[in-house]
């Protein structure tokens, strides 16, 4: 409504998701990377810039590339399980280590998930709650669920992972390009496509 341009400087990134046309994340005085809040949020180009916008943050679990190929990489989580990330493996081979980004949002409780262990913090916020679990030698990782989800702290919970929503970085920290889909992938009728 004033016509005019403001620059706004704030370590909150909330208030920089919610008021910014346009945000630059600097690190150190670098310009880590610069774009409107959904293109960072859903692309960020390295680690620091996916840690740093979201809340709560994204999670980083440390796999090691199990296959590379074609139609994308796929990694060994902590506990064993494998999933096949659609991302371009670049320079990446089996046996590299690799660092999976899944944000918060992203995780669900699932019987037969991918990634499992003990919950340490259920933070109840009404329509949703935090569960921070604990998976073998991992940091915690944070799931966000229903609200009346009723596990509790000491339950052990399976988490299912959605490889769509997920970002893969290399040992440098750099977020490997998503693979293009191909354009008539979405025209199946909703019945054939995958859920």
């Amino acid at each position: 409504s004033l016509a005019t341009t403001m620059i706004y400087v704030t370590h909150d990134q909330i208030e920089a998701m919610t008021l910014a046309d346009k945000i630059v994340v600097l690190n150190a005085g670098n310009i880590e990377q610069a774009g409107s809040p959904l293109e960072l949020y859903h692309h960020p180009v390295n680690l620091f810039v996916a840690g740093f916008i979201g809340s709560p943050k994204m999670n980083f679990l440390t796999t090691q590339v199990r296959a590379a190929g074609p139609d994308g990489v796929t990694v060994t989580l902590p506990g064993g399980r494998d999933v096949r990330v659609p991302v371009a493996a670049g320079a990446l081979r089996p046996g590299d280590k690799a660092t999976l980004g899944v944000r918060p949002e992203h995780l669900k409780p699932s019987d037969n998930g991918e990634l499992a262990g003990d919950v340490i913090v259920a933070e109840r916020l009404g329509g949703e709650t935090y569960l921070y679990i604990r998976a073998a030698s991992e940091p915690l990782f944070v799931v966000q669920a229903d609200g009346d989800i009723p596990t509790r702290v000491h339950d052990r919970v399976a988490v299912g992972i959605d490889p769509e929503t997920c970002h893969l970085f290399d040992a440098d920290g750099r977020s490997l390009p998503r693979l293009q889909r191909h354009p008539l992938a979405d025209m199946r009728p909703a019945s054939h496509q995958a859920h």
